[in-house]
């Protein structure tokens, strides 16, 4: 039984932004769908084919799945130069408001890696517990997420004599003068490189009541949570919502190009999304 695809583009201020929207069979009664918050730049791109089989999964569940790509990014409007944070809010807001105008309306939202941030601060803004937030291996700090982004053209110079060494700090100074750093092809700009260093999980309290999945990638030989998650995990999102921390073997999507599926990761969010906080 296989969903329905329904790509389109979606009206925003900025311009249109490129949606797909993954619904169950038509014989298949909808219970309701979940808005998809992406992953930063490469990552968004490695995820792909994960985010293709949960909403197929989803879909086998009853639940729709709206995958877009943010401003800036992908086949939306715009280059990644043009991309900011709250116009990124901007866009969940507006992607939000087509779900809710379809049956059962937006029930959660599934953000990964960097999305999770995003996807925690809208959901606070949105100030709804009936919205279920999952989260995939979620960057709890930003500014720590953007320094390991930077590394890559460090780590792609280093055998490049003809050029000057490039440093986390010197890319910083120059965002600081107002002109974008070029990373990986990407045209990051100072605004957006400020909002990413400034975004932090624990910043956004999330309504009593709000369940919460955290899902996080485990070894077999160290199956529990990283000491860091455990950390966050203390004092957020706080104990008056229904947080449920799991975790999953298999490859690590997000950093491999080449398409590689965690099927227990699909299967725990499924079960969790038909049943949040239980």
């Amino acid at each position: 039984m296989s969903a329905r695809l329904h790509p389109f583009f979606l009206d925003s201020p900025e311009g249109r932004l490129f949606a797909v929207h993954h619904r169950p069979a038509s014989q298949v009664a909808e219970r309701g769908h979940v808005l998809c918050v992406p992953p930063f730049n490469e990552e968004m791109n490695r995820c792909r084919s994960m985010v293709t089989l949960q909403a197929r999964a989803l879909a086998e569940a009853g639940f729709g799945t709206l995958v877009i790509d943010l401003h800036g990014t992908g086949d939306s409007a715009g280059d990644f130069a043009d991309a900011r944070w709250d116009t990124w809010l901007r866009n969940l807001s507006q992607a939000k408001a087509w779900l809710d105008a379809q049956a059962g309306g937006c029930v959660g939202l599934l953000g990964i890696r960097l999305g999770a941030v995003l996807a925690a601060q809208f959901h606070a803004a949105c100030a709804d517990p009936r919205i279920a937030l999952a989260l995939w291996q979620p960057v709890p700090d930003g500014k720590v997420h953007l320094t390991q982004f930077m590394r890559v053209k460090i780590a792609a110079q280093m055998d490049r004599t003809d050029l000057p060494k490039e440093t986390t700090g010197g890319m910083r100074a120059t965002l600081a003068t107002g002109a974008p750093v070029e990373i990986a092809g990407y045209a990051l700009h100072p605004e957006l490189a400020a909002a990413i260093d400034a975004a932090r999980l624990t910043a956004h309290a999330l309504p009593d009541g709000t369940p919460v999945l955290w899902l996080e990638n485990v070894s077999p030989d160290q199956p529990t949570l990283s000491p860091g998650s455990q950390t966050v995990l203390a004092k957020w999102p706080g104990p008056q919502a229904i947080c449920q921390a799991q975790t999953f073997t298999g490859p690590a999507f997000w950093q491999v190009h080449e398409r590689v599926v965690a099927p227990q990761a699909i299967e725990l969010t499924t079960r969790w999304v038909a049943a949040p906080g239980q």
